[in-house]
């Protein structure tokens, strides 16, 4: 950036400036971008003599807004210059020209939702630097939440109560939040958090006073009490490093005070107050968990009395078959398994799930299931894969799950010839 640009960049000298006027110095038609082109939106471009808009970069999004009653939906710098994209309903000429002195209004709270994020970003940055010796390797700010990359190599080497504590205290203590350009002052005397970016006449420096030094392009707040509150969310493992997922200013304030109501609700729906909520739920996992160890041996037991039902009621080498209306495949293959347990070979169905399983007893020599079945699933439409002696499939309708188990039990027949 150079001091000519500076004068230019109205959200450098004020970012709290919300409206101003301007110059239209060019205008170039075309569609930003696809999605906007299909939807029958056509977009100019608008180069000003100066602007309140800030564009994309740095990991900032750009703001939006209005040029007179033209929406602005994209904001870049290309070559030096900002361009603002407007939208255009298509087949309407244009109500600007070059010359023409025009009004902006930006998104404020959008724009302050990025300066509370961003300046967050920066309060997170400094205190993981200074604290803990960990280094933020990138930065993206998110419409729901924002992430910076660090460099510590594991979740476990960041103390979140500790970390967010400090940033409680930085917060309560309201500092000024102060920009440097440098030159006219001399960016030596700056303890930098990172390098400098080596192509620029003028270097902004953000600084969050007397703690930290940032190399940074993008709005902030003027003090961190304005950043209001900086929650992480979580954690990650990412590409050898950590991602940090937080949410700062009135976007921190708003999902805390969502995530209270729906603490207050669950509480309510669990009978005990808003501490007791994890002892509860514990409780009724380990109840829910002492319910299914029952329930999988009914099944078996169930399972193992109609196995030999069915297997006293067909010839000794008779494949069984189940057929089931209502129970799921679960219940299906503790079927299978039970008839192949009294030396038979068993097709049972699940009709709720439009899953099919076979299961015969191990015999040496015996061709694979898997092997025999497998390349017949896609003519039916199906899904599943087994071993030797056990085949499981899933169909998108009743109609080719019976043609599959047709097909099967043809197949098995003419093994057992």
């Amino acid at each position: 950036m150079n001091a000519h640009a500076l004068s230019e960049r109205l959200f450098y000298q004020n970012p709290w400036l919300q409206e101003a006027d301007a110059v239209i110095k060019a205008i170039e038609y075309g569609a930003a971008d696809a999605s906007a082109a299909k939807s029958g939106v056509e977009s100019l471009r608008v180069l000003l003599d100066m602007t309140v808009f800030y564009p994309e970069g740095g990991g900032q999004p750009p703001d939006t807004g209005f040029i007179d009653d033209l929406r602005v939906i994209d904001v870049q710098e290309i070559d030096g210059h900002i361009w603002h994209f407007v939208e255009l309903p298509r087949n309407l000429s244009s109500p600007l020209k070059p010359g023409d002195r025009v009004h902006l209004r930006i998104d404020w709270q959008r724009r302050l939702d990025h300066m509370q994020q961003h300046t967050g970003q920066h309060l997170l940055s400094a205190v993981l630097e200074q604290e803990y010796g960990i280094h933020t390797l990138s930065f993206h700010l998110g419409t729901e939440y924002s992430t910076i990359d660090v460099s510590a190599k594991n979740p476990e080497e960041l103390p979140l109560p500790d970390i967010e504590a400090k940033i409680e205290d930085w917060i309560a203590c309201d500092a000024s939040v102060l920009v440097h350009y440098c030159p006219p002052e001399d960016i030596a005397a700056f303890k930098l958090r990172k390098k400098p970016p080596a192509d620029e006449a003028v270097i902004r420096v953000v600084e969050i006073e007397g703690y930290d030094w940032s190399p940074c392009g993008g709005t902030h707040v003027e003090r961190t009490g304005q950043l209001r509150a900086i929650k992480i969310l979580s954690l990650e493992r990412y590409k050898g490093n950590v991602r940090v997922y937080f949410a700062a200013g009135s976007r921190a304030v708003r999902l805390l005070s969502a995530t209270y109501e729906e603490t207050k609700k669950t509480a309510s729906a669990l009978g005990v107050g808003i501490g007791g909520i994890s002892a509860r739920v514990f409780d009724i996992l380990g109840k829910i968990a002492a319910l299914e160890r029952a329930l999988k041996k009914s099944t078996q037991t169930w399972a193992a009395a109609e196995a030999k039902l069915a297997a006293s009621q067909a010839a000794p080498h008779e494949m069984l078959e189940f057929r089931l209306d209502e129970e799921g495949a679960d219940s299906a293959a503790e079927l299978a398994k039970a008839a192949a347990a009294l030396g038979r070979a068993a097709i049972a169905i699940s009709l709720s799930d439009k899953t099919i399983i076979i299961q015969v007893p191990q015999v040496a020599g015996f061709l694979s299931l898997a092997g025999m079945l497998k390349p017949k699933l896609a003519e039916f439409g199906g899904k599943g894969g087994g071993g030797p002696a056990f085949f499981r499939a899933s169909f998108s309708s009743e109609s080719e799950l019976a043609r599959f188990a047709e097909e099967a039990k043809q197949a098995l027949a003419a093994l057992s010839d």
